[in-house]
């Protein structure tokens, strides 16, 4: 039985609600215009918290106050994600997300912020610094947990979600059972971080039928290793002028470890710092450590 809350508290419902109109082009010529859902806290040099599959702004509530002391914390639920609109005709690539990540960024700092980035946002991210004029969209990146690199588990997924009427299957039963489909695909180092609270902020999205069906189109447009393939080859062929840091745990079900030293490699210049007693989510785990590596990381 899931506690009703996580095992520390948080400022998360604290933080009202702010919402901006974000524009951008997709790779395909479209014109979009979303509505985002974000939680800005804080005052000081602008910090963007970019968080990954099936989480939101949520995602980030154990660092939010920690940050804040020293930073203008930014942490919009991505597009068709949280409570940002989920249009159905946008392609979810990594691609047009991390455009959308840019035009978001532009849209609200003037400067280049600090950028962080988890899981597959952490992808996202790097793709949005590549398209984005690297060192002028972020000052420094935090990369942390990113998938990328050839992964069984990712071309598994690729390969079944396209399997003729699994997509819609899996969103019907996400949209039927949201709380459960979130129990079943979220995991931490620790049993008691997950949360009757979590189950239910994370499966909002579940709640209408479009909800699921974008959430499957997410997991077959933005996990295709052709595209992952092909940003990892790009980016050993332009290295990133933005200083980086990549976080890794040395254990993690979702992501393997490895990648970790992966992009060491493919990042000359970076810095490489492992922890110990976390997982995919760094932050969620061990979100004192995880803050005070992106500050140490600044200073």
């Amino acid at each position: 039985m899931l506690p009703d809350k996580g095992p520390w508290p948080h400022p998360y419902y604290d933080i009202d609600d702010a919402f901006v109109d974000v524009a951008f082009t997709d790779a395909e010529g479209t014109r979009h215009r979303v509505k985002v859902r974000h939680k800005v806290t804080g005052e000081g040099r602008p910090l963007v918290l970019i968080h990954g599959l099936m989480n939101s702004s949520y995602s980030w509530r154990f660092v939010y106050e920690s940050l804040g002391r020293r930073y203008r914390v930014l942490a919009p639920d991505l597009v068709g994600a949280g409570a940002t609109d989920k249009p159905l005709d946008l392609v979810y690539s990594v691609e047009n997300v991390a455009r959308f990540i840019v035009a978001y960024i532009e849209t609200v700092t003037k400067e280049p912020p600090y950028l962080v980035g988890n899981s597959l946002g952490g992808l996202y991210c790097l793709r949005a610094l590549m398209i984005g004029g690297d060192d002028a969209l972020a000052r420094r990146y935090v990369h942390m947990h990113a998938p990328g690199y050839p992964m069984l588990r990712t071309r598994l997924a690729s390969v079944a979600i396209r399997l003729p009427g699994l997509a819609s299957t899996v969103a019907g039963i996400a949209h039927r059972h949201p709380q459960w489909f979130v129990a079943q695909n979220v995991h931490y180092a620790r049993k008691d971080m997950l949360s009757r609270e979590e189950c239910i902020e994370h499966g909002r999205p579940f709640e209408s039928e479009d909800g699921a069906r974008v959430f499957m189109k997410i997991m077959a447009e933005s996990l295709d290793p052709k595209e992952h393939a092909q940003i990892i080859d790009e980016l050993r062929r332009t290295p990133l002028k933005t200083p980086v840091l990549i976080i890794y745990a040395k254990k993690d079900v979702m992501v393997p470890p490895k990648m970790g030293a992966l992009y060491h490699a493919d990042m000359p210049g970076s810095k490489l710092v492992w922890m110990e007693d976390a997982s995919h989510f760094l932050h969620i785990d061990a979100p004192e450590q995880t803050v005070q590596h992106i500050l140490d990381f600044d200073a």
